[in-house]
C-alpha cells in the first residue's frame, strides 16, 4: 500500500473513533512508523525485506500491550489504530507467499519480488487491491474535507 493509502486509512480510523486533531495526528504517526522503520532498515541492508520488525503482528501486539498497560505510555493510545491499520492494509495487499513476513520472528522472511519499482506500482495500481486503496484514499479525502469545514456528526447543517 502507498503512504497515501496508509494515511487515509488512519484518517478514517480516527474519524470512526471520533478523535480530536491531536489524537488524529498521533494516529497518523502510527500509520507511517512501520514503513519508516522497516524500509529504512531494508535500504541500509539491515533487513532482508521492507516488512520485518515494525510490520510484524508480534511487534504490534507487544506495542499494544505496552501502550495499554504502562501508565506513562497511555497517552500514546491514539497511535495504535494507525499502526494496526497499516499492518492490516499491508496484509490485505501482500502477495500470498509474502504474508509470512508479517509473522516475523515466528516465521522466516521471504524477500519481496525483485522487480522494477515502476513495474510493480503500475501492476499494483491496476489490481483489485490498488483500486480498493483508491477507494480508501477517496473516503479519507471526504473525511478531511468534512472535518476541515468543522462539521461533525451532531451538526446537521451540511
Amino acid at each position: 500500500m502507498t503512504p497515501a493509502g496508509h494515511l487515509a486509512a488512519a484518517v478514517v480510523a480516527s474519524d470512526y473513533l471520533d478523535y480530536d486533531w491531536r489524537a488524529t495526528a498521533l494516529c497518523l504517526v502510527g500509520a507511517v512508523v512501520p514503513d519508516l522503520v522497516d524500509k529504512t532498515a531494508w535500504r541500509l541492508g539491515l533487513a532482508e525485506t521492507g516488512h520485518t520488525l515494525a510490520h510484524s503482528v508480534v511487534t504490534l501486539t507487544l506495542v499494544v500491550v505496552v501502550v495499554t498497560a504502562v501508565d506513562t505510555a497511555r497517552p500514546l493510545r491514539p497511535v495504535l489504530p494507525g499502526y494496526a491499520a497499516h499492518i492490516v492494509a499491508d496484509i490485505g495487499v501482500a502477495y500470498p507467499r509474502f504474508v509470512v513476513n508479517y509473522a516475523w520472528p515466528l516465521l522466516a522472511q521471504r524477500p519481496t519480488p525483485d522487480v522494477s519499482p515502476v513495474g510493480y506500482w503500475l501492476r499494483y495500481a491496476a489490481s483489485a487491491p490498488g483500486v480498493a486503496e483508491m477507494g480508501i484514499i477517496a473516503v479519507g479525502a471526504v473525511v478531511i474535507a468534512r472535518r476541515g469545514r468543522g462539521c461533525d456528526d451532531s451538526d446537521d447543517t451540511l
